[in-house]
């Protein structure tokens, strides 16, 4: 007898949390204490521009840093377009990986930029490629996200987290280290922040979205004391005041000590979707190689040439397999470079939503896509 999941459809898609994995309950019961706390009618009024004021003194106890280093906003992406509104100007370079993040990509297009892909090696982004276009253009800043890249799996070697800080501060640019999934990781030790190596030259953003829930909104940003003030100020004339209540909630979640058995809880329901991803590559896919990640929620391959790849997408949909636009996440998808077609050949695989059966299923459907 078929199993189950041999005739349902497959979503690779958004990298979202697993829908087990939201602590509903929890939540509903610190966003009552909240409510009826002692700051209840505060958290429901307009104020606390930078954010919650005990949240801030919470994440900037985190990162070794005055609360008023730390800016919380509607999620990290509200903040990077607040922090790319603030430093571009139409016409300015920014740098990002090669895959990267796209919505990351539209926001700062959205803002004028001229954004430049720089291709990201299996340890992080390749150097010379990086120096090379340092030799053509001065971004204002470059965007990475060193621990388990969206959408490459790919975590920065220290050493490369060395060279980005010596690079930033000899040709003068912002490093932009986003930095969700860092604390999502289920092997082998994590490696240094990029403003652990220069707290100057770095913003570092992250989010609670996959930590507790996406649907809270909460984000921030930590940074030199001027410049946050300067967000700050334009956060308030953007929004007016912040996301009070959730705010509060996300403080009351550390309070009770449900963060850190939650992230626990996170780890040993996704580890062994990571295990099961890899597996399924290596075993249908073998002379495929990538990244393998020690955490976050995302494996991606390029397939090679010889693969079939023509109308992928579509056919896929066809074998109830969903998958994204790999072009989406290149800044340049046809650019006349050696290898113009590499983002049609580029397939994002997020595993952290589907259970070890699912995954081994799509990757199964994809494999037998590929060879057809």
């Amino acid at each position: 007898m078929p199993s189950q999941v041999s005739s349902e459809q497959i979503l690779f898609t958004r990298g979202v949390p697993a829908v087990e994995a939201l602590p509903n309950k929890l939540l509903s019961e610190c966003m009552q204490a909240a409510l009826e706390g002692p700051d209840g009618k505060v958290i429901l009024q307009y104020g606390h521009n930078g954010g919650y004021l005990p949240l801030r003194q919470l994440i900037s106890e985190q990162y070794k840093v005055s609360p008023d280093q730390v800016l919380v906003g509607n999620g990290s992406l509200h903040l990077q377009d607040i922090f790319a509104g603030f430093l571009l100007k139409p016409g300015d370079v920014v740098f990002v990986e090669q895959p990267s993040y796209d919505r990351a990509i539209k926001t700062f297009r959205r803002r004028g930029a001229k954004v430049i892909g720089i291709p990201l090696d299996l340890d992080g982004i390749n150097l010379a490629a990086l120096e090379q276009a340092l030799a053509q253009y001065k971004p204002v800043f470059m965007y990475v996200i060193p621990d388990f890249q969206n959408p490459a799996g790919v975590t920065t070697s220290a050493a490369k987290r060395q060279a980005l800080v010596e690079l930033a501060e000899r040709y003068n640019f912002w490093l932009v280290e986003d930095v969700p999934y860092r604390t999502l990781r289920y092997a082998g030790e994590s490696l240094p922040l990029l403003r652990d190596l220069n707290a100057e030259r770095v913003i570092t953003v992250s989010s609670y979205s996959k930590l507790i829930s996406p649907a809270l909104r909460v984000g921030y940003l930590v940074g030199p004391l001027p410049l946050v003030k300067q967000l700050t100020k334009l956060a308030e004339e953007t929004i007016l005041a912040p996301v009070l209540p959730t705010e509060a909630a996300v403080v009351e979640f550390h309070r009770r000590g449900y963060f850190a058995s939650n992230l626990e809880s996170l780890k040993q329901l996704y580890a062994p979707r990571l295990q099961a991803i890899v597996k399924a590559i290596k075993t249908y896919l073998p002379d495929v190689p990538f990244a393998e990640p020690q955490g976050g929620f995302f494996v991606s391959i390029m397939l090679p040439p010889q693969f079939n790849s023509a109308n992928l997408l579509e056919r896929a949909k066809q074998a109830g397999l969903i998958l994204t636009d790999g072009r989406d996440f290149f800044a340049d998808p046809y650019s006349d470079s050696e290898d113009p077609r590499q983002g049609e050949r580029f397939v994002r695989l997020p595993f952290c939503a589907l259970t070890p059966d699912q995954i081994e299923e799509g990757v199964k459907r994809l494999a037998a896509l590929l060879q057809s």
